[in-house]
């Protein structure tokens, strides 16, 4: 077997593996190095462990005997064995066996640390290390007998052996030899036969010579479906010696459940009964049905579990203990490479028919007869899936057709977009341009990045079929979306009830964001080309909206989507310059509207953000700057922001070149990068596409002049740009400074957006998304355009790795229906876009679970991160380059807290042990020493400039230089290299948008809150290269510990448990937070009068036409979403409340009203709206933020005056007390 062989070999040392340079066999090693040293035994069956307690060389996999030491909680040291020969040691002092300790570390023993409500209080339970493990199983009521295995270790001490160590006398201060204490290890265990009778089972010992290891348990009668349930334990009932107590102590125990010999049938293990759905719960009775083969055969007490399948996967052949769980998840991925995959899809990748450049190039009928491969296949797909309901697939008939129904309606919408583009000339015009930009775009990305590593490429060496294809479920979304957006008149864009919002789900690292780039491309060529329809003007203004909800996944999209629009504006100079002027003279360009802590609010800020970078002197790393690109995204050459960025105050251009030193890129001169990352350049000249966070649309009704992002202008500024009714334009300017007079035009209205396209769907949740529904109604309605008779409305695109409940959030956030798209088949396994690859045919990510009962959290985590970082060191020293996925250590946390308190072990324990590591007598054979310097963080802490520089230096790889004298792998660093990252530790920033292929290695720290957050941060890792996660689980927290029991199992099936989302835009709560601010971004944005800051003051009464409209459209959008009378009318009622008191205000004379208290007349304005605060929140609190619900608290804790006396009096008795 590869595994044990492994085993075996790394008993031995590192140095003995076979090279082969494979990620597959290197992270099996590093998972065995890792197992060998916390688990054991690393020495082997018969291994000595030298002058160290067997407790202190293990972490997990430990029964304590009756009556153990209660010494507290194990700290860095952990218990130590003390022999009545041995001098004992002050057990406050760090412990002096473990590598590292004795070196006097800053933090010393670490204590128990005070956590959350769930987590048990493991001061108050000192001694809960665990006298037994078992588990339950559920068996065939026909079977009469089961065997079973048990396998442990036994610890003793030895004097037969020549090995000294160097110990300091106490009283003299000399330097003495001493014979080592030695523990020598004694395999145990034995095979019992057990008789399946109903009844306790009695006390058994597998092991005559040590009977107080024994087995017990019960087995519980038939139930109704002829099967039992087997609960089974192996307890340690020793007493614990005076001396030598590790003798006492149980190591790597095991128990294996088979049926007994004498049993012809061997698969007697049958499914643990589950609760039966009652049919309330549609969605869940499908995940049921794709799942149904991922079978849950036992469960663990206090150990997790593993089970054996027959090739009849419902039935297990054995079922037994795991200390260290693991779980590889299968990879999935887009058929078309696998030896198994449907001949049409083979055919589709080896002919290149999903080649953008070709797809971009061919004729019409061409065209249409190589998208109708896909369609044609699809549909022969779905007829071999209805085929086996009721043969493959039973008890599920209802679900089966329902998902084939789905399925059908997406074969069907993809027919109706090929048919378009047969007779749609714009459409198609539309569809080979954004072929052709994508194409470009994944060359030159592909280029880009090359060239930032310094490598000698050119930009042919990336234009290669396998760049510049689609994935078929990328293609097949485009053509899903083409009717909606090239004929405003479809429905769903001109019915708002009916209408359906596409859901792109697909596992995180399978390519959606290229898949709705690819649609926002075509969205922006196709309103150009479309140019006026209905008094609209198409071919200028903000056509796609990209919403996220974190900084961080809003900078990394934003590097990415630049190199999108790069690729367009090349092109649409091409076609310009031979005078075709369908896709606009005004070139595509690609926005950053985003909190002004990272991004300047207004040219004046962004010129003293660039002249502080200049003058280091007053540089500061968290103050806003439009230095979001660290690179150029056509070239890769590096952006220096005091030379590369200029702002043009006269004009209001902040102008960011590429740093490209020749000039030789599109983008090093003119105009620079079509990038605008300065707010009120943003409102001057809308950009083509525009990547936001939610929060900033809070700042609707702040800001008059967001009004331009939806089109709602009337006049221009030659000089400017766009202007709002508040603008300081007014008829011109004179010509100065060397810029020619400008003047002031009146123009067309612009169209709004067509397409919003909300990434990371499944963080919409919560308050914060309850904030963005309420928003909504107000976005929802700006984007809005007449054309004829009929309203349109924008397009609505969400994606998301994880969903559940669907439905409802697309409802309560978009009011639209939902279309998941690629809908589920009849399996979890294929779904006909995506199919989940056999561990034989490709390695998937492998999660292992860590729990040490008795151990206190950094305890283990130091642990942990030392053997993770020392083994990958040793495996780089023998491999080289193809180690380099795991050298890096990513840690997740659940919250800063946490993360602050392993930062600082990280910088001390974890670097001290590391280095040590080979420092001791104790024989860690798969392990090295390694020098851990680089340690940084991605949380909300680090500033906005910072977070692309770590990102950058996150793609850097370990060098990796053979020395031939020393035999191994070195790393030589020189001055001014950037130095690759040993350990980075974050928290739910990196779960989402983090994008780096090298990365191979993780550990998250406690189970997260919710299973759709685990999901997204643990698939940072291996998506290029076999992935590792380590899982370090709290045994004091009973989620955290329900989870390790269930470890297998639930990694098998945790798309299924991802959690549902609550979002509730029109609950009380929501309307007295948001209600305001939703209101007065429809008065200001769509209503010329409200929109200036003192057009506040234009409410004469407020029944006036333009609060009515605002408070039906408000009203008709709680009731659409709610459908609940009493939500309607109290929405109606809020709103009417808020009429009469702004109508009130404006009554009152002698003063001018606006929305906010600034300006020229700020002396005599009262401000109609204010911030959150400490002030109470009434109706007319508005936040600046969508986070904004709840006011924060600031402490400050004076310690001044901190005494140990007791500032409080005991109260007086009363007369009935005495």
């Amino acid at each position: 077997d590869f595994v044990e062989a492994l085993q075996k070999l790394l008993h031995k040392t590192i140095t003995d593996v076979l090279p082969i340079e494979d990620q597959t066999y290197i992270r099996e090693l590093l998972q065995l190095a890792v197992m060998d040293d916390l688990l054991g035994p690393a020495g082997g069956p018969h291994e000595q462990i030298i002058d160290m307690g067997v407790r202190d060389r293990y972490l997990v996999g430990k029964l304590a005997p009756r009556e153990a030491e209660k010494g507290g909680i194990e700290g860095l040291e952990g218990p130590l064995a003390i022999d009545a020969t041995e001098e004992p040691i002050d057990p406050k002092a760090p412990g002096q066996h473990e590598p590292g300790a004795e070196f006097g570390t800053a933090t010393g023993r670490v204590e128990p640390e005070a956590d959350s409500a769930d987590e048990i209080d493991a001061a108050s339970n000192q001694s809960l290390v665990p006298s037994s493990l078992g588990l339950t199983f559920c068996v065939d009521g026909e079977a009469k007998q089961i065997e079973v295995v048990v396998r442990w270790g036994r610890y003793e001490r030895s004097d037969e052996h020549e090995i000294f160590r160097t110990r300091k006398n106490k009283e003299t201060g000399a330097e003495e030899l001493t014979k080592a204490k030695v523990w020598q290890r004694i395999p145990c265990g034995g095979t019992l036969v057990l008789p399946l009778v109903e009844g306790i089972i009695p006390h058994q010992a597998p092991d005559k010579t040590y009977r107080e290891l024994r087995v017990q348990g019960s087995i519980r009668g038939r139930n109704a479906n002829g099967v039992r349930l087997v609960t089974l334990f192996l307890v340690n009932a020793q007493v614990e010696p005076e001396t030598n107590r590790d003798t006492g102590w149980v190591f790597q125990p095991e128990l294996i459940i088979r049926a007994a010999k004498e049993t012809s049938k061997r698969a007697i293990f049958r499914r643990r009964p589950v609760l039966d759905s009652d049919g309330t719960d549609p969605e869940r009775e499908s995940l049921e049905m794709i799942y149904r083969n991922r079978v849950e055969f036992a469960v663990g007490h206090g150990v997790a579990v593993h089970a054996e399948t027959s090739e009849d996967v419902t039935l297990a052949t054995e079922v037994r203990t795991m200390v260290m769980p693991q779980y590889e998840v299968q990879v999935t991925e887009t058929p078309g490479e696998g030896t198994a995959d449907r001949p049409a899809m083979k055919e589709m990748v080896k002919s290149g028919l999903l080649d953008m450049q070709r797809l971009a190039t061919l004729e019409s009928d061409a065209l249409v007869e190589v998208l109708s491969v896909l369609t044609k296949d699809y549909a022969a797909w779905i007829k071999e899936q209805r085929a086996r309901i009721g043969k493959d697939v039973l008890g599920y008939d209802v679900q089966s057709l329902q998902a084939m129904e789905r399925c059908q309606h997406i074969n069907e919408r993809l027919q109706q977009g090929i048919d378009m583009l047969k007779s749609d000339v714009k459409a198609l015009a539309a569809f080979r341009f954004a072929n052709q930009a994508m194409a470009t775009q994944r060359v030159r990305s592909q280029y880009a990045l090359a060239m930032r590593r310094g490598e000698d490429v050119t930009v042919d060496t990336f234009d290669v079929l396998k760049n510049r294809s689609w994935r078929p479920f990328q293609l097949a979304f485009l053509l899903l979306s083409i009717p909606s957006l090239a004929d405003p008149n479809h429905p769903d864009r001109v019915k708002p009830v009916e209408a359906y919002a596409d859901l792109l789900w697909f596992p995180t690292g399978g390519g959606k964001t290229e898949a709705y780039l690819g649609v926002a491309a075509f969205t922006m060529a196709i309103r150009r080309m479309q140019g006026n329809l209905g008094g609209y003007d198409g071919s200028r203004g903000l056509a796609v909206i990209m919403r996220y909800t974190l900084r961080l996944l809003t900078l990394q999209q934003f590097q990415r989507a630049t190199a999108l629009i790069c690729a367009m504006e090349v092109l649409r100079r091409a076609v310009l310059a031979k005078g075709d002027e369908s896709l606009g003279i005004e070139p595509f360009t690609i926005g950053l509207w985003v909190g002004n802590k990272v991004t300047p609010g207004t040219t004046e800020d962004s010129h003293k953000a660039i002249e502080d970078i200049r003058n280091p002197a007053r540089y500061n790393a968290m103050a806003a700057s439009p230095a979001q690109l660290t690179s150029c995204p056509w070239c890769g050459s590096e952006i220096k922001p005091g030379r590369d960025i200029k702002v043009d105050r006269a004009q209001g251009r902040t102008l960011i070149f590429c740093g490209d030193n020749l000039r030789r890129c599109d983008f090093s001169n003119g105009l620079g990068l079509p990038v605008l990352t300065v707010d009120e350049e943003i409102y001057h000249h809308p950009p083509s596409m525009m990547i936001a966070t939610v929060d900033k649309f809070a700042m609707m009704a702040w800001r008059g002049q967001v009004r331009t992002l939806f089109g709602k202008v009337s006049k221009e500024c030659t000089r400017h740009g766009l202007l709002w009714p508040d603008s300081e334009c007014n008829t011109g300017h004179r010509a100065s400074r060397g810029l020619p007079a400008a003047t002031v035009k009146s123009i067309h209205a612009i169209r709004p957006p067509d397409l919003i396209i909300q990434d990371e769907f499944h963080l919409i949740s919560g308050p914060l998304g309850t904030m963005v529904g309420l928003y909504e109604s107000a976005v929802d309605e700006l984007c809005s355009w007449k054309l004829g008779d009929k309203t349109v409305k924008p397009k609505i695109i969400a994606s998301t790795a994880t969903v559940r409940k669907a439905r409802e959030q697309v409802n309560n956030v978009f009011m639209r229906q939902v279309s998941v798209f690629p809908p589920h088949g009849l399996d979890v396994e294929d779904n006909y876009f995506s199919v989940q690859r056999p561990i034989e045919d490709k390695s998937g990510r492998r999660y292992l679970g860590i729990c040490s009962p008795g151990s206190s959290r950094p305890a283990m985590l130091i642990r942990v991160y030392t053997a993770f970082l020392t083994a990958a060191q040793a495996l780089f020293d023998r491999f080289g380059e193809p180690a380099d996925p795991y050298m890096t250590m990513v840690g997740y946390f659940n919250s800063l807290r946490e993360l602050g308190g392993m930062k600082r072990l990280a910088e001390d324990d974890v670097q001290t042990r590391s280095y040590r590591v080979q420092m001791s007598m104790v024989e860690r054979p798969a392990l090295a020493q390694r020098s851990v310097k680089s340690i940084c963080e991605l949380t909300s802490r680090v500033s906005s400039q910072d977070i692309p520089k770590y990102l950058d230096q996150l793609e850097v790889k370990f060098k990796s230089e053979y020395d031939a004298t020393a035999g191994k792998y070195v790393t030589r660093w020189l001055e001014g290299d950037t130095r690759a990252i040993d350990v980075v530790l974050a928290t739910n920033m990196l779960s989402v948008g983090v994008d780096v292929n090298r990365l191979g290695l993780m550990a998250v720290n406690g189970q997260p809150k919710g299973t759709a957050e685990y999901i997204q941060a643990t698939s940072r890792v291996g998506r290029s290269f076999p992935g590792l996660v380590c899982t370090v689980l709290t045994w004091a927290r009973p989620r955290d510990l329900s989870h390790y029991e269930t470890f297998e199992h639930y990694h098998a099936t945790f798309y299924k448990h991802v959690e549902a989302q609550s979002v509730t835009p029109f609950s009380p709560r929501a309307m007295d937070r948001g209600l305001t601010g939703a209101l007065l971004s429809l008065m200001r944005l769509d209503n010329d009068d409200f929109s200036p800051n003192e057009g506040a003051g234009k409410l004469s009464k407020s029944d006036q036409t333009e609060i009515t409209e605002a408070i039906d459209i408000l009203v008709k959008r709680a009731w659409d979403v709610s459908e609940l009378p009493g939500t309607k009318s109290l929405a109606e009622r809020e709103l009417k409340e808020r009429a009469d008191e702004w109508a009130k205000e404006v009554s009152k004379g002698g003063r001018i009203l606006a929305y906010e208290k600034r300006g020229a007349h700020a002396a005599t304005t009262v401000a109609l709206i204010k911030s959150p605060g400490i002030q109470a929140w009434d109706n007319w609190t508005v936040p600046m933020s969508m986070r904004e619900v709840e006011p924060g608290v600031s402490l400050i804790m004076n310690t001044s005056h901190i005494t140990d006396d007791r500032e409080w009096k005991p109260r007086p008795a009363t007369k009935d007390e005495d």
